[in-house]
């Protein structure tokens, strides 16, 4: 079985379908029951967008109280990734070699074949203007998509031969593109931005020192950069990481945003960044700082969004919560609960796979335990459906049954392309070994 771990047909329009609302008594989260399982979502004029398995999208305007679904195909395909350039015009890709757009504000989304089987992710900037991140290769479009062209992403360049992961694509208007490349899978490694200001005929490389880049997206025609600066360098210790915000038209002069905390921020998107789970800050765009906060019941993902003073997050299931505006600073959590990052895509130099393939595999490698420390090794065997969601995660073998459970309760949250044999897609039974570094707790 191939295992790449990754940070993702005929068009059907359905009536309107209004989802229920599951309210705990105990939580004020509440989970929203849809047609198919949600992958991703967004904010786009004041309403909220989801997108997932079964070729999914559906829309709230109310803040998450009541989805209306605007596309979804029957074992279709997987729509990792989903986006507006305006209020009109919108994308959403994931696997199955096409693309979905709509020029009418969601309404209705018509099918564009796309240069590769699976697309991690698309960004537009208008109707004609867009990039998007493939396995092999990253490919932009000046009309439309009738054409792509291959971005020169040369890895053998010295300055570029550890930079093979691209964490995310930007398309800021008809000149103006950027990609994120980073020596690892995640945020914290270090990255390059990869730019081009004429359009696609000519690339270059850009080093902000001293920063760590959590997100670049766009705002207002400009480019916003989330993430950290190391400050005080010269002092005992090396310095310290404080949070970063600042914009630029060009990608060439940056203004910084005021500091308003020493607390980095983790997991950002286009409207802002988590704190910790309960509290979040919102990008400033204009007026005095802004923060969010929500409840603090572990339900909040790296994959969130906000709107109409509700924050929706999407884990298994998507999960809606109220959340408070306030230009207060939050209030410091004693040992907060840690957001965990999302896992890129595998490096644009990684081997063609075989067999099975996953999209979204990541699971806990160090684990705090109260029974057990050393390596534990747990078999699983999987049973993936037509749509490349795991319906089943049986345990086979573990050296720790706590640890095992744990294990197969993250894996049956895992994502895989939809297996073809003879043309046609399958369902498919797999087995797997993983190996968890487990810490016994005092």
């Amino acid at each position: 079985m191939s295992f790449p771990f990754a940070r993702f047909r005929p068009l059907v329009l359905l009536a309107a379908l209004f989802s229920n609302v599951v309210i705990s008594a105990t939580s004020e989260w509440r989970i929203v029951q849809l047609p198919a399982r949600p992958l991703n979502i967004v904010e786009n004029n004041n309403a909220l967008w989801v997108c997932g398995a079964d070729a999914l999208i559906s829309v709230s305007a109310d803040g998450g109280t009541t989805w209306t679904e605007k596309h979804l195909v029957k074992n279709g395909n997987l729509l990792l990734t989903i986006g507006f350039a305006n209020e009109q015009f919108g994308y959403a890709s994931g696997t199955g070699g096409e693309i979905l757009i709509t020029n009418d504000g969601g309404n209705t989304w018509d099918s564009r074949k796309a240069p590769a089987d699976v697309i991690y992710e698309a960004a537009f900037s208008d109707e004609r203007h867009g990039i998007i991140h493939t396995p092999h290769a990253v490919y932009f479009t000046g009309d439309g998509g009738v054409t792509w062209a291959s971005v020169p992403i040369d890895l053998t360049r010295d300055d570029l031969k550890k930079f093979s992961h691209v964490l995310s694509v930007v398309s800021l208007d008809a000149k103006q593109m950027a990609i994120v490349l980073s020596e690892g899978s995640s945020s914290v490694y270090a990255y390059k931005l990869f730019l081009t200001r004429d359009g696609g005929s000519k690339w270059t490389t850009l080093d902000v020192p001293s920063t760590g880049l959590n997100k670049l997206s766009v705002h207002a025609g400009e480019y916003w950069f989330a993430g950290m600066e190391v400050i005080e360098r010269d002092k005992p210790g090396g310095g310290y990481g404080v949070p970063l915000i600042m914009h630029s038209a060009d990608a060439d002069n940056w203004t910084k945003l005021p500091r308003w905390s020493k607390h980095e921020f983790s997991e950002c998107n286009s409207q802002g960044c988590l704190y910790w789970d309960g509290a979040a800050v919102q990008f400033p765009l204009a007026g005095p700082q802004s923060f969010w906060t929500f409840p603090a019941e572990k339900a909040t993902t790296a994959t969130w969004a906000i709107a109409k003073g509700k924050i929706c997050s999407v884990g298994t299931d998507l999960k809606c919560a109220p959340a408070a505006a306030t230009q207060s600073m939050p209030s410091d959590v004693e040992d907060p609960s840690p957001i965990r990052p999302p896992v890129s895509a595998p490096p644009l130099n990684a081997p063609p796979s075989q067999g099975v393939q996953c999209l979204f595999c990541d699971f806990e490698r160090i684990m705090v335990t109260r029974d057990f420390q050393g390596v534990a090794e747990v078999r699983l065997k999987l049973q993936i459906g037509q749509n490349g969601l795991v319906e089943h995660a049986d345990v086979l073998h573990a050296t720790n049954p706590g640890i095992g459970g744990r294990v197969a309760e993250t894996v049956r949250t895992w994502i895989f392309l939809p297996f073809v044999r003879d043309g046609a897609v399958h369902p498919v039974n797999t087995e797997i070994n993983l190996k968890v570094q487990a810490i016994k707790s005092k």
